[in-house]
């Protein structure tokens, strides 16, 4: 199973995140789930990838050239595909993914999280979206989801089909056992 990753390109205010990020490619290197991600060697996104590579996980990373750069390629992964654009590379990172994790991170991990959210309410795919709420760090945005639906926005089985969890054995269990809900048009 490739696992996607979206995750900060920096390391965050408290070091619970690199550290939870560490646990969590070590577990999953455990259950032999490979890592999808965004191919730098920057913050969050590069310890995800190192470390599952020391753990002897395959790393699949998707840059754009002109981030090859800026964000520092990591050159040391199982293979890098490199895109012309961010879309490309969200559809690429989503066509080589079985499933999709967001660690914390800011506007891309929030903006490539809630495009396969989307993409899984119209059906586009069936595939399990987990949040590695370490620290609390994804309460307010599940609350602001919750308020989405109190306000007629979106539908209670789009926010109750989420994997929330800081327990990274019950986020890959869940993960493994993901039953995906119909579509929004399905009868």
């Amino acid at each position: 199973m490739n696992i996607a990753i979206y995750c900060g390109s920096s390391f965050g205010n408290n070091p619970i995140y690199e550290e939870g990020t560490k646990k969590l490619a070590k577990q999953l290197a455990e259950k032999n789930f490979n890592i999808v991600y965004g191919g730098s060697i920057q913050g969050l996104m590069g310890t995800i990838s190192n470390e599952s590579l020391k753990h002897g996980n395959k790393v699949y990373g998707v840059i754009t050239y002109d981030l090859v750069d800026k964000e520092i390629e990591n050159k040391n992964i199982t293979q890098i595909y490199k895109v012309n654009t961010i879309n490309e590379r969200k559809e690429k990172m989503e066509e080589l993914a079985d499933a999709f994790i967001a660690l914390p991170g800011g506007y891309g991990t929030l903006e490539e999280m809630t495009e396969v959210l989307s993409s899984t309410q119209i059906g586009y795919h069936k595939k399990p979206c987990a949040f590695y709420n370490l620290n609390g760090y994804y309460d307010k945005f599940i609350d602001f989801l919750k308020n989405c639906v109190k306000e007629g926005f979106i539908s209670s089985t789009y926010v109750d089909m989420l994997i929330i969890s800081d327990d990274i054995e019950d986020l890959v269990e869940q993960i493994s056992n993901y039953k995906a809900p119909k579509n929004k048009w399905e009868k």
